[in-house]
């Protein structure tokens, strides 16, 4: 055995990547892998072994690498579909299937799924119990098969998923439907094999069934009423995010990638919608797409109808232009909160939209700027200042050149935050002042909503912080805060009744329209906006 990868001869077909998610399995790992390697010496193909350490505290990992496995660690225990999913991200093969610690299965099961797959017959393999041919010994109690049974009979009530076995813990795709499927995730533990076959449905991928022979340990690391609630749940939340087409995944307009703010590769993921994940990062805690948007498919998103959309609650705004006074008073509230030695200079808006930034700083900066990728709102507002049309990243400014630069409600779209900062930096003068306005993670507003907060733009916002990642950000590129507060804004009756109802589009549809109706549309409110207010300046030296 080399490196992970077990072989017999010269390999004759397609080279699999065998995956073991393992927790504590430091007693039972020497018996299963070395099953594995004798069936993988069966199965006429390269295999390499990945055992991924689900945050174990005994020797898991030290036994699966004396071994001859390869070994993804995880920092902390996450659930059997966080581990498995690691192992799909670490995986080098065009197949890969996975199998539990306790070796349960026969692997020569895995001899004509993946030839099936390998034939283009189907796109996902996976062992099903119940069929004629599969075998369970008389370890297997009477008990866990009825459960088993009677949970089959929910997911196909509750998901419309018509397998009576889709917890079988054997099974195989081809590589870059594993990571298509798994990019999709959202659930943790033992729940993550029905979502991962009801996305794959969803997207119209096949999947084909197989008898297999289950040899049932004792020591099963499952108990059933506590993993049979939980998964209860996960039904469920697979349910809702069916409903909001969470699974409609577009490869082509996104990329696998890792934390936008320390890098970590490691997540927990947090919403999905219209085909679009949010995850937070273990290590540092900002939420983040992943997989995330390619930059053409979000420069795609600021086009003409950007500021009159039909879909604002997905990108862009429903009523910019009729709003226009609102925005006007509203810039000139966070204006006043300038440090008070900051004075008439020039300004930068990044994000200007139709300037209305620009009209509120006119009497106090004696140049107004603006950098706008739509336009025709750049268009809109070229007698007004200085108009740049493009991408902040790639128009030409001057540098140490601006007094302020203002960033209102962009940072979070923002797929490299550290080097449009360093930037930023650049073009300030010394100890020049920026002013981000951005959605916060920890927000009452957040906590209230969930899955509904309206800040959940998908594909949009592609980077959320709270105090502690946007500060870190912000100090990691050489500024020191003055100020972080709760951002509020002006707010119509009407506009704030479809907000609190955003991740109900029917429901907020008709508050609106309810509220316009009794006068709403005249009446504002001046109410927090789940948003942060920062000043920061550039640190001396810098």
């Amino acid at each position: 055995m080399d490196g992970g990868r077990a072989r017999a001869h010269e390999p004759m077909s397609t080279p699999l990547s065998l995956i073991i998610p393992a927790f504590e399995e430091a007693e039972r790992l020497p018996v299963t892998l070395d099953a594995l390697h004798r069936a993988a010496a069966r199965l006429d193909r390269e295999v390499e072994l990945i055992v991924v350490d689900d945050g174990s505290t005994d020797a898991t990992a030290t036994v699966a690498e004396q071994y001859g496995a390869r070994v993804v660690r995880l920092p902390e225990n996450r659930g059997k579909g966080a581990a498995v999913s690691a192992g799909v991200r670490a995986a080098r093969h065009p197949l890969i299937a996975f199998t539990d610690a306790d070796c349960p299965y026969d692997l020569d099961s895995l001899g004509p799924m993946l030839a099936a797959i390998e034939a283009g017959r189907c796109d996902i393999a996976i062992g099903a119990r119940d069929l004629p041919g599969s075998g369970v010994n008389l370890g297997y109690g009477i008990l866990r098969r009825l459960s088993g049974q009677a949970f089959s009979f929910l997911t196909w009530l509750a998901i419309g998923l018509p397998f009576r076995d889709s917890q079988c813990g054997l099974k195989a795709f081809r590589a870059d439907t594993a990571r298509e499927l798994f990019a999709m995730r959202t659930i943790e533990g033992f729940g993550f094999d029905f979502e991962i076959l009801a996305a794959a449905l969803a997207v119209g991928h096949r999947v084909e069934r197989f008898p297999v022979l289950l040899t049932h340990s004792d020591d099963s690391r499952i108990q059933l009423l506590r993993d049979s609630l939980r998964m209860a749940v996960d039904l469920l939340r697979v349910r809702r995010a069916l409903r909001r087409r969470a699974y409609d995944f577009h490869p082509d307009l996104v990329e696998e990638h890792p934390c936008p703010l320390c890098g970590a590769v490691e997540f927990e993921p947090r919403s999905a919608k219209n085909g679009f994940r949010m995850v937070e990062c273990c290590a540092c805690r900002l939420w983040y797409l992943n997989p995330m948007p390619t930059e053409a498919a979000l420069a795609a998103l600021y086009d003409d109808e950007y500021f009159s959309s039909d879909e604002s609650l997905g990108a862009g705004y429903a009523d910019y232009a009729e709003r226009a006074e609102d925005f006007r008073d509203l810039f000139r509230h966070r204006l006043d909160a300038l440090p008070a030695d900051v004075g008439k200079g020039r300004i930068l808006d990044i994000g200007a939209g139709f300037g209305y930034l620009l009209d509120a700083a006119r009497d106090r900066f004696a140049e107004t700027w603006a950098v706008e990728r739509n336009a025709t709102a750049a268009a809109a507002i070229e007698a007004t200042g200085q108009v740049v049309h493009g991408s902040f990243a790639e128009v030409e400014l001057p540098e140490a050149t601006f007094d302020v630069v203002s960033m209102q409600d962009c940072f979070e779209h923002l797929r490299d935050p550290h080097a449009v900062l360093a930037r930023v930096r650049r073009i300030l003068v010394p100890g020049g002042t920026l002013m981000v306005v951005t959605p916060n993670t920890a927000s009452l507003l957040a906590s209230l909503q969930r899955s509904g907060w309206v800040s959940l733009k998908f594909p949009e916002h592609v980077a959320l912080y709270n105090p502690a990642t946007l500060r870190r950000i912000l100090e990691a590129e050489g500024f020191v805060i003055d100020s972080m507060v709760p951002a509020g804004q002006y707010a119509r009756l009407d506009f704030l009744a479809s907000r609190i109802f955003s991740g109900y589009p029917q429901l907020a549809g008709r508050a609106r329209r309810l509220v316009a109706r009794l006068g709403g549309a005249r009446r504002r409110l001046w109410v927090g906006s789940g948003s942060l207010l920062v000043m920061a300046r550039v640190r001396r030296g810098v």
